[in-house]
């Protein structure tokens, strides 16, 4: 339980990251492609990791290849639907949308993992998508309602990924199970790199400074430990505190975009901390009762 209470606090650390990658990402892809972005960052955090991992025997065991490599193709659909979202788009729209995985998430739980949802569950991730509906304010403009929709299709894929990594990675080595998830989504990037070229780019220092930053930061840690947390943490739980990445998406967006919120981003984001701070506190007492027992 004890691992619990630590994966939990350390996948709030993970939304953070995830959640300041937006305005980065949308400034660079104002000189690269989404594929050069995405592959370049994919295939730098699968070589960062290959050390750690080349001489683990569960490398080359099937179960570990053929799960990997499942759970990196639906990262891969998620991570491509939400960066080419992105560039039609605002940031804080993005992160937005990208955070009704969470609703999503329950309800794949239930379907696929017939795992069954306790009351605060129920309430907290309530509280928190009627947070994200109020961020919203279900305004969704013809302008920007391509980015929007693959921006939601990432949401499910999320959401779906989520669940499988829950499943399996209890039965894998969750090194190995990330090395190969973050490679498959390095090489399929790069297959459309031919069709979506930009060179010139590359020399820039934002888009330098973003490749490195979510290849270490985004990619290697954030999805290693979310990798690792879906041994301890439900993920009905875990969705609660994936709920905060479009708080943080926001906050940096204000601080790097100067993205001015309206009162109904601000009224939506303190909901969703509150939604957060409920999973936790439960989460916490839950733990101190068990050490009691």
């Amino acid at each position: 339980m004890k691992g619990k209470i630590f994966y939990f606090m350390l996948l709030i650390s993970v939304v953070v990251i995830w959640g300041a990658t937006f305005p980065i990402m949308k400034l660079s892809l104002y000189y690269i492609t989404p594929t050069m972005l995405l592959s370049f960052r994919f295939l730098l955090s699968g070589l960062l990791m290959m050390p750690i991992v080349m001489k683990n025997k569960m490398l080359v065991e099937k179960k570990n290849v053929i799960l990997g490599i499942t759970g990196g193709i639906l990262l891969f659909i998620a991570y491509y639907t939400q960066t080419v979202g992105l560039e039609y788009t605002t940031s804080s729209q993005s992160g937005l949308i990208t955070g009704m995985y969470v609703v999503l998430l329950p309800i794949i739980s239930l379907l696929y993992l017939k795992i069954k949802l306790n009351k605060i569950d129920v309430i907290a991730v309530s509280v928190g998508f009627i947070g994200l509906i109020l961020m919203s304010s279900l305004k969704f403009n013809s302008a920007d309602s391509f980015g929007d929709l693959l921006t939601f299709i990432c949401a499910i894929f999320y959401a779906i990924q989520t669940a499988y990594v829950f499943k399996y990675t209890k039965f894998l080595d969750s090194m190995v199970f990330t090395f190969y998830q973050l490679v498959i989504v390095g090489v399929l990037s790069t297959i459309f790199l031919p069709f979506s070229w930009e060179p010139s780019g590359l020399s820039k220092p934002i888009v330098i400074f973003t490749i490195v930053f979510t290849a270490i930061f985004a990619s290697f840690f954030a999805i290693l430990i979310n990798t690792k947390a879906l041994m301890y943490i439900e993920p009905t739980a875990a969705g609660v505190v994936y709920v905060g990445e479009p708080v943080f998406a926001v906050i940096a967006s204000i601080l790097i975009l100067r993205e001015i919120p309206t009162l109904y981003i601000i009224a939506g984001g303190i909901i969703i901390v509150l939604a957060m701070l409920m999973e936790t506190v439960h989460k916490y007492i839950e733990t101190r009762g068990s050490m009691n027992i």
